[in-house]
């Protein structure tokens, strides 16, 4: 049992490290399109948040609520609306710098968008489904432990003292604003950054372990158990990227998760706020990610042999 179960990671490691997205970009001198993309992408990023800047100054409102962003909203009985507003604004801003990250990245290694997404083949909804599904069932198998342990559970759209119709636009503004955020960081991190650091290196734990503490260390928590719960987190969505060549189910199962942590546990601007974590809640997240290693692994498994997805021409 023991060779058998060394081989099998044995091989899955060797397949990561064979994945579309660590495959080398360029085949002409790619160390100096790194070299290129560095301050490119910097400039680009910083270029659009100039722009949004300029954006928020124009329109009524919108550098107000850019200013208070991160900041926990009082808990009047409209507050869900304001969570609403503030979630799509945050989510626009994060979406817009991610596509000007990538943008820049197309254009130093003069590789096509798709490259950097799901390389060689079609969105597979299947795997952002199959992401989405286990991360919704992970969550609320979690629920009786984190009440167990002291936990306090208040749904906000449960709960009557928010007015009904402004439950229903929370969840709604929600779903679109937490999509639209959880893309944005797979395609900075499972995209863009994963495919330059595979042209450091190919090892799969190598990358999964980079990745993640990037992934942890952009949401500046002190908090060293929170840092932990990220990077593991940011692990398993690498590992998912790896086997499965694409990012489809890490964008799943990360949309999802952020997606039931602020429809069943808290608010937006509550769930954000930086605390001090228990160390014990790092059982749940080392839980999860062994089943996320073993989904992914099962998904990938199970698409070895089949026929790649005809892909779309590329555009001019």
């Amino acid at each position: 049992m023991a060779p058998f179960f060394k081989t099998g990671i044995s091989e899955s490691l060797a397949l990561a490290a064979d994945s579309a997205m660590t495959a080398r970009l360029s085949r002409t001198r790619p160390w100096l399109r790194l070299i290129a993309f560095i301050p490119i992408s910097i400039l680009s990023v910083l270029m659009t948040m100039i722009a949004l800047v300029f954006i928020s100054r124009l329109a009524p409102g919108l550098e107000e609520r850019m200013a208070a962003m991160g900041e926990r909203l009082d808990d009047t009985p409209f507050r869900l609306i304001e969570e609403s507003i503030q979630t799509l604004v945050f989510a626009a801003g994060l979406g817009l710098i991610s596509v000007s990250f990538l943008a820049a990245a197309c254009v130093t290694l003069r590789a096509p968008l798709r490259e950097f997404l799901w390389p060689g083949r079609r969105f597979d909804w299947k795997l952002f489904g199959a992401g989405a599904l286990l991360m919704t069932a992970i969550q609320l198998l979690w629920i009786p432990f984190a009440l167990a342990t002291g936990g306090e559970w208040r749904p906000p759209v449960l709960d009557s003292y928010y007015p009904e119709h402004t439950r229903i636009v929370y969840a709604a503004a929600m779903a679109a604003g937490l999509l639209v955020a959880a893309a944005a960081e797979e395609v900075v991190f499972r995209g863009v950054l994963l495919r330059v650091s595979g042209l450091f290196t190919r090892r799969a734990l190598v990358l999964c372990l980079v990745n993640g503490v990037m992934f942890s260390a952009i949401h500046l928590d002190p908090d060293p158990v929170s840092f932990l719960q990220r990077t593991l987190a940011g692990m398993g969505w690498t590992w998912a990227a790896l086997r499965l060549g694409g990012l489809e189910f890490a964008i799943g199962s990360h949309f999802a998760n952020n997606f039931l942590l602020v429809l069943i546990w808290s608010p937006m601007s509550a769930a954000v706020q930086v605390q001090q974590a228990p160390w014990s809640v790092i059982v749940p997240e080392l839980i999860t990610s062994a089943i996320v290693v073993t989904t992914v692994e099962l998904l990938a498994r199970r698409r070895v042999g089949a026929a790649p997805c005809p892909t779309a021409p590329d555009a001019a």
